[in-house]
């Protein structure tokens, strides 16, 4: 793994994902309303996670890819869970409560998803592009 690129891969992603954030709170939620929101931007990111794994895998994993690919999810899902913990909290003011509430599926809170798919989506491509060719 090339953890420099890996590690600037995630930043950009944090970005449009701040970026998604403000524009679902401040646009979207007048439309469809604050759950609404939360699965459009939910769906959104999840959407730029697969887009940037396969950009990643395709064009910047090293060999053996599928190794790569595995350990720069694990990359992002760790840096995402620092980011929301560390800076979420001591940065930004959230209490641990409001952190702590995203996790809550069974209250269909979808920010598991958005972390399971940094994980899989870079392995998923590196097996789709090996399996598949492209």
């Amino acid at each position: 793994m090339d953890f420099k690129t890996s590690f600037i891969f995630w930043f950009v992603m944090v970005l449009i994902a701040i970026a998604n954030g403000f524009f679902g709170e401040k646009v979207v939620s007048r439309y469809i309303g604050d759950y609404g929101s939360h699965l459009y931007k939910t769906a959104f990111i999840i959407a730029v996670i697969f887009i940037g794994s396969r950009i990643y895998v395709t064009s910047y994993a090293p060999e053996p890819v599928f190794q790569s690919a595995l350990a720069t999810g694990l990359l992002w899902f760790f840096c995402s869970l620092t980011f929301e913990f560390i800076f979420g909290h001591y940065v930004f003011g959230f209490p641990w409560e409001k952190l702590l509430a995203d996790y809550r599926i069974w209250q269909g809170r979808l920010w598991s998803l958005v972390l399971a798919s940094e994980i899989i989506f870079p392995a998923l491509n590196a097996w789709l592009i090996d399996r598949c060719g492209s």
